[in-house]
């Protein structure tokens, strides 16, 4: 009983704090704090919108509505605005709280069915539940008698004297005495308007936890609103419109939502702003004459109505182009910009569809893309695979037969999966020399992997094929031998991409998924890039204790023993869950935080982390972020990390202004593995990682993580770093 009465207060605190951070696009607590805060400067104000909000959560429960959206304030901030509204447009009395309950009721209704429409759409619905509340109640309240205006605000000095005596009449004075230019006034006033409060005190509030929460959105702040005043200015407006009720915050809202919320912060999202601030002036000026013929408000409604015009129309675009929309919605414009920057940077040349090389084992390029004998002009972005011995030669003495060359009857495999869609087989091998220009290619097939992207390999041993057109083969299948039929001197495998079906088609330049190059006794791990002609290269060879170390399955769990971490020792354990999108993370109840991973059979990644920065799974997430699961000794691999994880104090908030323009902070990872005591049947690997942050070339930080490898699991991790040293040991 007493755990479920704390999970109810625990719901309605963050469904209410969320709902004052959601007016401004964040979920940042501290801030929603301060804008509590602000909204009780006008204490009437300030209560009516905190009843509503919980109001409405009550009955966001009561329905069923979604869980996860009213805890994080989406269902809730609309009814808190109207709340704010009403406290200050009405006298509280008995009449007044039961139509508050009623008008909360009424603005969650439409916030739930605004939103099931515009998300068809791909859109927001902003505050337009609270425009349509408000109009009803206005519209409504006219009628009813016992609901009386309030007349606050027009004897100020009195309300301040019966409130906090001469004091606070004194301290009032002081504030509206302060020698502050026109523009800075109104500026500030148009800030705490937003939460209908029209007074500097609420407005250096906002501005305070703006300026701390986000660098970006303070500076969209200034911009859009400099902008906004600028236009009236040389337009000659009409200036009541901005300093009656102080509706210029429509400037201020559009710029963050445009300039940094739901496009991705950058230069252009900047001068999106600059170009559509006078579009939100000229929408002001339009919507309020419109309006003012009903005696309705104009509120919000001008940034509403730009905000998802635009949105609207850039998702219509042909060709993806900047700015760029946010994929992934952080609440924080930092956080959406460092996190775009993090996934264009690491997966710049990642395919959606991963094509493998087509064989087992370590081949040879004979001829890469471009080469020097057949592939070219249309039909470069092709390669040639042989196998050679120690001596670069392709076939054993006296090799005159077919049967001498290390690759003839070697397996060909599926390199993706995918459909037969075309396939000759008729063409008898040559002999040693010779070759067939009749039959080009050769026995050859062709396999659909999506549309407009198709891979065929040639000159295969004629009878060998085990599959036929219409059949499905997976990644890996072995679907026929190599030969030496077609135009082929000697026994090779011709590999290529093609964007059409037909045997002859014209080749695509499209990148194979993972492989190891070796020159010497040195590998190197390719992502999605291009052999070279000249190259050793095989698959990636996964290796079963790596495999098995790294198989995180949903259901089960990870326990440690930790020595070294502030705090003391402790025993922490690990939960591995998937959530409602199948994504895999694990959960550390401890610190309350997640690690989100992938592993796609060639590699364990990490792609996003939520909680404490200080935990063993920030750790791990660090020193663990990429894992090959083959043993290649010595072998590097890298990988960028995300900025906004591993940069904070001043550095990070001044590099916040300029990271729009240019981003000079940056994080990176390493791993290597070090150490197995069997090659054919390890019992225990060992491998090494570092996570460094930097400041243009010069290094700020580094972690250094070793993991000890064995029973299938991770059985030891140590991170040194910071003048610290953690231990963590697995436990059964």
């Amino acid at each position: 009983m007493k755990g479920r009465i704390i999970d109810i207060s625990k719901n309605y605190y963050e469904g209410s704090i969320n709902s004052y951070s959601q007016i401004f696009f964040s979920d940042n607590k501290r801030f929603a704090w301060l804008l509590l805060l602000a909204s009780f400067v006008d204490p009437f104000a300030g209560l009516s919108g905190l009843l509503a909000v919980l109001i409405s959560i009550l009955f966001s429960r009561w329905f069923g509505f979604n869980p996860a959206l009213t805890r994080n304030g989406t269902y809730g901030y609309n009814s808190l605005m109207m709340g704010m509204v009403m406290g200050i447009f009405y006298q509280f009395n008995p009449e007044f709280f039961l139509f508050l309950v009623l008008v909360s009721v009424l603005t969650l209704l439409i916030t739930v069915s605004v939103s099931a429409l515009t998300s068809r759409h791909g859109i927001p619905f902003l505050s337009i539940p609270f425009m349509i509340g408000i109009w009803l109640v206005i519209l409504s309240a006219r009628n009813y008698g016992a609901l009386h205006l309030s007349e606050r605000g027009i004897y100020t000095y009195n309300e301040l004297w019966s409130w906090g005596g001469p004091r606070l009449v004194k301290f009032y004075n002081d504030i509206n005495t302060i020698p502050i230019p026109r523009f800075i006034e109104v500026y500030l006033k148009s800030l705490g308007a937003i939460l209908f409060q029209y007074n500097i005190i609420s407005g250096v509030l906002i501005a305070v936890g703006l300026l701390f929460c986000s660098r970006i959105a303070f500076s969209l702040s200034l911009l859009g609103f400099s902008t906004g005043y600028l236009f009236y200015y040389l337009i000659q407006g009409n200036f009541t419109e901005l300093q009656y009720s102080y509706i210029g915050f429509n400037f201020i809202l559009t710029a963050i939502a445009l300039g940094g919320f739901f496009l991705v912060p950058s230069f252009r999202s900047y001068l999106l702003v600059v170009v559509c601030t006078p579009l939100t002036g000229i929408l002001i000026s339009a919507l309020g004459g419109l309006l003012s013929i009903y005696q309705l408000p104009l509120y919000s409604l001008p940034f509403n109505f730009l905000v998802m015009l635009i949105l609207y129309v850039l998702n219509l675009r042909a060709v993806p182009k900047r700015p760029d929309l946010v994929s992934v919605q952080l609440y924080s414009p930092e956080k959406n910009l460092y996190l775009h920057h993090y996934r264009m940077e690491r997966y710049k040349n990642e395919t959606y569809f991963h094509i493998n090389l087509p064989f087992f084992g370590e081949w040879f390029v004979s001829q890469g893309i471009d080469g020097k004998i057949t592939h070219k002009d249309d039909w470069k972005y092709a390669w040639d695979f042989v196998v050679v011995d120690e001596m670069s030669k392709t076939f054993r003495l006296p090799g005159t037969s077919t049967t001498d060359f290390y690759c003839y009857n070697l397996p060909v495999l599926s390199p993706a999966g995918g459909y037969v869609i075309a396939l000759n087989d008729d063409v008898e091998d040559n002999e040693i020399g010779n070759v067939d220009l009749q039959h080009n290619w050769g026995n050859t097939i062709v396999i659909k992997h999506a549309d407009l992207l198709f891979t065929k390999i040639s000159h295969i041993k004629k009878g060998s094929f085990r599959v036929k057109i219409g059949d499905y083969v997976s990644k890996g299948d072995i679907i026929a031998n190599c030969g030496n039929s077609g135009r082929s001197p000697e026994p090779h495998i011709h590999f290529q991409i093609q964007a059409t079906p037909s045997i002859g088609s014209k080749t695509l330049q499209y990148p194979l998924s993972y492989y190891i190059s070796r020159d010497l006794d040195k590998y190197s791990f390719h992502s999605f890039e291009y052999p070279d002609e000249g190259e050793y290269v095989s698959r990636v060879a996964t290796t079963k204790l790596i495999r098995e170390a790294f198989n995180f399955i949903p259901g089960e769990t990870m326990q440690f023993k930790v020595t070294g971490m502030k705090g003391g020792d402790q025993e922490l354990k690990w939960e591995i869950y998937s959530d409602a999108y199948n994504r895999a993370y694990i959960y550390c109840p401890t610190t309350k935080s997640s690690a989100y991973f992938t592993n796609n059979e060639t590699l364990h990644y990490f792609t996003d982390f939520y909680g404490d920065q200080n935990s063993l799974l920030f750790h791990f997430y660090s020193g663990a972020h990429k894992i090959i699961l083959g043993y290649y000794g010595g072998m590097d691999v890298s990988d960028v990390l995300p900025v906004h994880n591993y940069f904070g104090g001043v550095i990070r908030f001044f590099h916040d202004f300029i990271a729009p323009f240019h981003i000079f902070l940056r994080a990176k990872f390493n791993a290597v593995h070090t150490s197995i005591d069997d090659i054919a049947n390890p019992q225990q690997i060992t491998l090494k990682s570092s996570a460094e942050s930097f400041s243009g070339n010069r290094v700020l930080e580094k972690r250094e993580f070793d993991f000890v490898l064995k029973k299938g699991r991770i059985e030891k991790i140590t991170i040194t770093g910071k003048n610290q040293k953690i231990v963590a040991e697995c436990i059964d």
